[in-house]
C-alpha cells in the first residue's frame, strides 16, 4: 500500500463522516458485519446521519475485507432499529477495481424518539 493510498483513506472517511452527520441531528456510531456481493465477507464501523429508532439514515464507514485483506470505504443507507441496524451500501476498490454493493448489519447505539408532551386542558368552572 503506498503513502497516497495510506493517506487517503482515513481522509475519504472523515470527509464522508462530515457529509453524513447533519448539524441537526445527533449522530449515531456502529459495528457490524458487511456482506459484499462477489467480494466476501468483512468487519466495518459505521457512523449514521442520525440516532433515532425506526428511522432510516445515510451512513459512512470503513470495512476490512477478509477475502481480499483490503479496507473498503462505504456509503450508502441503513434503517436504525432498537439498537441494530441493517443497511444497503457502495464501496471503493482503492486498487483500481471500481465499486462494488454489499449489504450489512450490526450493533448502534440508537435513541427513542422523544415523546409528545401531554398538556391537560384547565379546569373548567360551573357557575
Amino acid at each position: 500500500m503506498t503513502i497516497s493510498r495510506f493517506l487517503f483513506v482515513p481522509a475519504a472517511f472523515v470527509a464522508a463522516v462530515g457529509l453524513a452527520t447533519p448539524a441537526s441531528a445527533d449522530a449515531a456510531v456502529g459495528v457490524g458485519l458487511t456482506f459484499v456481493f462477489g467480494g466476501g465477507a468483512g468487519i466495518g464501523a459505521r457512523v449514521f446521519s442520525n440516532d433515532e429508532e425506526d428511522k432510516g439514515a445515510l451512513s459512512a464507514g470503513v470495512d476490512y475485507m477478509f477475502q481480499q485483506r483490503r479496507l473498503r470505504p462505504t456509503v450508502g443507507v441503513a434503517y436504525l432499529g432498537d439498537g441494530a441496524y441493517f443497511g444497503v451500501d457502495m464501496g471503493f476498490d482503492m486498487n483500481g477495481g471500481g465499486v462494488d454493493f454489499g449489504v450489512g448489519v450490526g450493533g448502534v447505539d440508537t435513541q427513542n424518539p422523544a415523546a409528545p408532551a401531554i398538556v391537560e386542558p384547565p379546569p373548567q368552572e360551573f357557575n
